[in-house]
């Protein structure tokens, strides 16, 4: 009884605190270290704590930042901006430079697994193994 108790409280607390989370909706780019979210029917501006973008590449930051931000839910604290729902902080992408990687685009077009495939190979039959001969050791 005190382990259904236990159980019942973890997952009403630990929902309590999920709704707790202050999710705000990415709005736009101002620059390459500014963004601005919607939370609650208002906008916030966020200045990115820790960053610094040189100012040949502002364009290039703020392409990565439209690229990696448009229509996704972020978690912003104290200038910390997380993407949802993969954590992908912001900060230490543009921090490290990866707006400069040429890095490739993918696309999936269609299913990963089609379905089963068509062998030529026959399918052989299992092959039967000896059992090996035991010899009793009484004398």
């Amino acid at each position: 009884m005190k382990r259904f108790i236990l159980c019942v409280s973890l997952v009403v607390f630990s929902q309590s605190l999920m709704a707790a989370v202050p999710m705000a909706r990415f709005s736009k780019v101002i620059d390459s270290r500014t963004i601005v979210v919607e939370r609650s029917g208002g906008t916030e501006v966020v200045h990115l704590a820790n960053v610094a973008i040189p100012p040949q590449d502002e364009q290039a930051a703020r392409d990565y930042l439209t690229d990696k931000l448009t229509g996704s839910f972020v978690y912003v604290e104290n200038g910390n901006v997380y993407r949802s729902p993969d954590a992908l902080f912001i900060n230490r992408e543009l921090a490290y430079g990866a707006y400069a990687s040429s890095s490739v685009k993918m696309r999936v077009f269609g299913e990963a697994y089609s379905g089963p495939r068509a062998t030529s190979a026959p399918v052989r039959a299992p092959v039967q193994v000896p059992k090996p001969a035991h010899r009793s050791r009484r004398k």
